[in-house]
């Protein structure tokens, strides 16, 4: 499989520096060009298939890809955003200021830890895991492209490159940047 992995375009969320996680936020003017010039610079990759987040954001980024290619679009929940739990819509200060000592935990990162209501970094990579695994086992002979956030494109990168979980957070993906796995 060759997989090309992308982050949605730009949301208000991503420009005020709040947390999105699982929040359902759309692309914002920008987020909407990005996609189209993302879809212009792929228009010379043969995707057989588009999997995408089913947050708003991703599915807005993979139906203005697809719009000229008419291909299989497989909305999925696997490849959702890390759910932030109480962290979901403030900005980082506003989290750090209303919860303290989630907070430097968070900044710690530890793996077995999370925001209330949230999932943990070891649960988020577990998602993320076998949700690649069975990606690779359904489309193993195909070309991909999938479309998601940053945090999930961290673990993916984590996964295909063996990084440790420290490495991987020197990874981000910027909004409607692409990278190219052969996995």
């Amino acid at each position: 499989m060759i997989l090309y992995v992308t982050r949605h375009g730009e949301t208000d969320f991503n420009v005020q520096l709040r947390y999105c996680g699982s929040s359902d936020v759309p692309l914002n003017k920008k987020g909407l060009e990005q996609a189209k010039q993302l879809s212009e610079k792929l228009s010379e990759i043969n995707f057989e298939i588009i999997v995408t987040s089913s947050l708003i954001r991703a599915k807005q980024t993979a139906e203005i890809i697809n719009e000229h290619r008419n291909i299989e679009l497989i909305v999925s929940d696997e490849f959702k955003e890390r759910n932030v739990g109480v962290f979901e819509g403030l900005a980082r200060e506003e989290a750090k200021e209303k919860y303290p000592g989630l907070w430097e935990r968070n900044c710690t990162r530890q793996l077995n830890d999370a925001p209330t209501n949230g999932e943990t970094v070891l649960q988020f990579n577990e998602r993320i895991t076998k949700a690649l695994l069975k990606l690779e086992k359904e489309h193993s002979e195909k070309s991909v492209l999938l479309i998601t956030h940053g945090f999930v494109s961290r673990i993916i990168n984590r996964h295909y490159k063996n990084l440790s979980y420290d490495e991987m957070h020197e990874f981000s993906l910027g909004n409607c940047e692409i990278v190219k796995y052969t996995v």
